[in-house]
Order: C-alpha cells, then sequence, then structure tokens
C-alpha cells in the first residue's frame, strides 16, 4: 500500500487538533483587551492627578492651605472624577514639620460595573 496523500482519519484529526488550539488561543484575547483597556485608564487617571497636582504647585505653598478658587477641590472630566485632599505632615521628631504638605489626588472611574479608584501621593516643601 503506498498511498499517497493523507486519509480522511488524519484530515479530522488535524482540523481537531488545530481548532482546540485556536479556541485556547481566542480565549486569551478577552483577557489581553481588558488589561490593556485598564492600563489606558489608570494612564489617563495619572494624568488627570499629575495635572490637578501641578496646578497646585505652581499656585505656591504658601497658597496651598488656602487654594485659589480657580482650583476646585472635587470635579469631573469625561467619566473620570477627581478629588484632592491637603494635609499637614506630622513627622515625629523634626522641629519644623509646618513646611510640608501632602497632596493626595483620588480619581475615580467606571469600569465593567463598579468604581475603580486610585490614589495619586506627593509632598511639597517650603
Amino acid at each position: 500500500m503506498n498511498k499517497k496523500g493523507f486519509s480522511l482519519l488524519e484530515l479530522i484529526i488535524a482540523v481537531a487538533v488545530l481548532a482546540i488550539g485556536l479556541v485556547g488561543i481566542l480565549q486569551i484575547f478577552p483577557v489581553g483587551l481588558r488589561a490593556s483597556y485598564r492600563a489606558g485608564m489608570v494612564t489617563k487617571a495619572a494624568f488627570l492627578a499629575q495635572n490637578k497636582i501641578e496646578e497646585i504647585k505652581i499656585s505656591g505653598f504658601d497658597a496651598i492651605t488656602e487654594l485659589p478658587p480657580k482650583i476646585p477641590l472635587s470635579g469631573s472630566e469625561g467619566d473620570f472624577e477627581w478629588e484632592i485632599a491637603i494635609d499637614e505632615v506630622d513627622l515625629e521628631g523634626l522641629e519644623s514639620d509646618d513646611d510640608i504638605r501632602q497632596i493626595t489626588v483620588t480619581v475615580n472611574w467606571p469600569e465593567r460595573n463598579r468604581t475603580r479608584s486610585k490614589d495619586f501621593v506627593t509632598y511639597v516643601t517650603r
């Protein structure tokens, strides 16, 4: 029996193996898409938070305790909501910790029927 070509059984087995491999590969794509979407949203949130922090830094250290009216402490941009908290820093053992402020920008955004949140913290000195 010196037949050239594939038998029907060999062809069915080859197609089954390819189908199983393709199903496995296709199941990976939604995971990658979700991870890419989440990374993009975190990047946008970080960009928004950095902009808010820079707005505060530009106003000068003395104005940080009483922010000018043009810098609101909360708001929204597109799908993002943000809130700014400015706190005094209590460092034990230091004489003058009145010269340090902690700025926290919390950014929230909707993602898959729930709200995601990320805090961005920086310190400002006189």
